[in-house]
């Protein structure tokens, strides 16, 4: 009976030790393309600086900390700040277990924008925030000690986490914007865009200030070269599936079309209507 009980005993502890040690493996396998073997140093992230393509390895506190210092303003409301500091440490596994290190010298992201995210160290917290420094530099640390490793995950890894200043109260889905269907960014209402100070804004201009503030723009190139197409002067304003389509009528004078094409030597001619330089440098070729 005793050798029964103790053989029982181990046989139900083999059955528990195994099932932690399956899961205790299972969470450090990583699975790794062997031409570009990921980081698994979850201590490290390292970024490369676009303005000269060095290379910086910093902790991953120091990056969520630069990172959310480069994308948000420290005077915004501190829910605002944890929940941007969640989605910039999940990009940044995301983009460390997706990189193209050839493109980024070994990185596993980059300090630019309009491709990753933002980032600066703490050099340049410094100069961006003079005398606000050590009071900022102190939010901010505090901020991403309370969600520090926090992070989005989808069937077990890190998500794409896209973010965006404000939308019209809809955001768009991956498909729309990339052409890729992501399951997790679909689109979705987003009425708390409507509540931001910076939603809408209105200005005001004069004619003559108008114009006076265009001429002061060199180069201006705001303008969609299909726009001068003939065939689509009379195409209504269009947005995306899932984007919302707004019509403000604005108060004033109607635009005379006959007062507008007599500043034509002949608007007939198509050849003469203004374009931008883009595509008055393809006209010349």
């Amino acid at each position: 009976m005793r050798k029964y009980f103790i053989l029982c005993s181990v046989l139900m502890a083999a059955m528990i030790l195994m099932p932690l040690t399956a899961m205790e493996k299972q969470h450090k396998t990583v699975l790794t393309n062997a031409e570009q073997p990921v980081n698994t140093d979850s201590g490290v992230i390292s970024v490369m600086k676009s303005e000269n393509g060095k290379v910086e390895k910093t902790d991953v506190k120091e990056y969520t900390v630069g990172a959310l210092a480069a994308e948000m303003s420290m005077d915004s409301h501190d829910e605002a700040l944890k929940a941007q500091a969640v989605a910039c440490y999940t990009y940044a596994l995301y983009c460390r277990e997706n990189a193209d290190r050839d493109e980024l010298n070994g990185a596993d992201i980059s300090d630019d924008s309009k491709t990753h995210q933002g980032y600066i160290n703490r050099d340049e917290r410094k100069k961006k925030w003079g005398d606000k420094f050590e009071e900022y530099e102190e939010k901010a640390e505090k901020i991403v000690d309370e969600v520090l490793e926090k992070k989005m995950m989808y069937d077990g890894k890190p998500i794409l986490a896209a973010y965006h200043d404000l939308c019209s109260g809809r955001t768009e889905s991956a498909e729309t914007v990339w052409g890729e269907n992501i399951a997790y960014l679909q689109s979705v209402t987003s009425d708390g865009d409507r509540l931001s100070p910076d939603y809408d804004k209105t200005v005001t201009l004069s004619e003559e200030k108008f114009r006076t503030a265009v001429q002061l723009i060199d180069g201006i190139e705001l303008s969609d070269d299909s726009t001068y197409e003939p065939s689509r002067l009379m195409y209504w304003p269009s947005t995306s599936s899932d984007g919302e389509y707004v019509f403000q009528e604005i108060e004033g004078n109607e635009v005379d079309p006959d007062e507008v094409l007599s500043r034509y030597k002949d608007w007939h001619d198509v050849s003469t209507w203004p374009v931008s330089n883009r595509q008055a440098s393809v006209v010349q070729r």
